[in-house]
C-alpha cells in the first residue's frame, strides 16, 4: 500500500475549474480512496494503481483542450504499507 499526492496544472489563459474537474473525475472513476485539498490530491493503494491513474488524471487535462500540462507526483511507499490516515491522523485528532 503506498500514498501519493499529485498536483496537475494545465498551463492555459482560461478557468482552471474544468481542467480540475476532469482530473479528479478520472480518480474516482479508479475506486481508489483518495482525498482532494485546495492544492493538490492524495490517493492509497497499489503503487501501479496510483500511477495509472495519475497518468489517466493527466491525460484528461490534455483531452479537454490543455496543450501543456504539468503533474508533480509525490510517492510514500513503505514496505509496512501506508495509509492517507496513517499520514493525517494526529493532525485530524488535535483540530
Amino acid at each position: 500500500m503506498a500514498v501519493a499526492e499529485f498536483s496537475i496544472t494545465p498551463l492555459v489563459e482560461t478557468e482552471l475549474k474544468p481542467f480540475v474537474d476532469a482530473a479528479v473525475e478520472e480518480v474516482k472513476r479508479s475506486g481508489l480512496k483518495y482525498e482532494v485539498d485546495a492544492m493538490a490530491t492524495t490517493v492509497e493503494g497499489d503503487l501501479d494503481e496510483i500511477l495509472n491513474v495519475v497518468k489517466k488524471a493527466h491525460a484528461a487535462v490534455k483531452a479537454i483542450g490543455a496543450d501543456r500540462v504539468v503533474t508533480d507526483v509525490k510517492i510514500d511507499d513503505r514496505t509496512t504499507g501506508v495509509t492517507i490516515n496513517d499520514e493525517i491522523e494526529s493532525y485530524r485528532s488535535s483540530v
